[in-house]
């Protein structure tokens, strides 16, 4: 099993360095046939699911969609085969695909801007922090509005 979660660790780094290459300025071209070999005998949602756990990571949306143009030359124009979610709650638009990309932006806030702020501030009083760790402190208030059109659409729905 070791072995398994390696090889899909050490395929997302080489990914992650092609979207880093055509982020350098290379061209499709000169990717392609690196992007072949590294996803050959992988599923779609595998792929899907490196460039997700890509975007996680906090790699830009729009680095990952550059892939595309390389999905679409390797795969002669089946995009959508790689991009085709196997329950509709992980395709983008979908409320629960929301939902779980906001909690991710919730956990990112906390993780890398309350929690390093709190440890700063142990370390030394300063009104700058303070005010970073005010700002962010209302940025995560708005978690309100998240768990409020949870309720409004999801709970209706699990009544049924």
């Amino acid at each position: 099993m070791s072995e398994l979660i390696d090889n899909r660790e050490h395929r997302q780094k080489l990914l992650k360095e092609l979207i880093m290459e055509l982020h350098a300025g290379k061209s499709v071209d000169e990717v392609k046939e690196r992007f072949a070999k590294l996803i050959e005998g992988v599923s779609p949602s595998e792929i899907s699911a490196m460039e997700n756990a890509l975007i996680r990571e906090g790699l830009p949306v729009s680095e990952v969609q550059r892939l595309c143009d390389v999905h679409a030359a390797v795969f002669k124009g089946s995009i959508e085969q790689i991009h085709m979610a196997e329950r509709a709650e992980d395709n983008p638009g979908h409320p629960v695909f929301t939902f779980k990309m906001e909690n991710r932006a919730l956990e990112r806030l906390i993780n890398k801007t309350i929690r390093p702020l709190l440890v700063e501030l142990k370390e030394s009083l300063s009104e700058d922090k303070m005010q970073k760790l005010r700002d962010a402190l209302e940025k995560l208030w708005e978690v309100d509005k998240h768990y409020s059109r949870k309720e409004n659409l999801l709970f209706p729905f699990m009544e049924k």
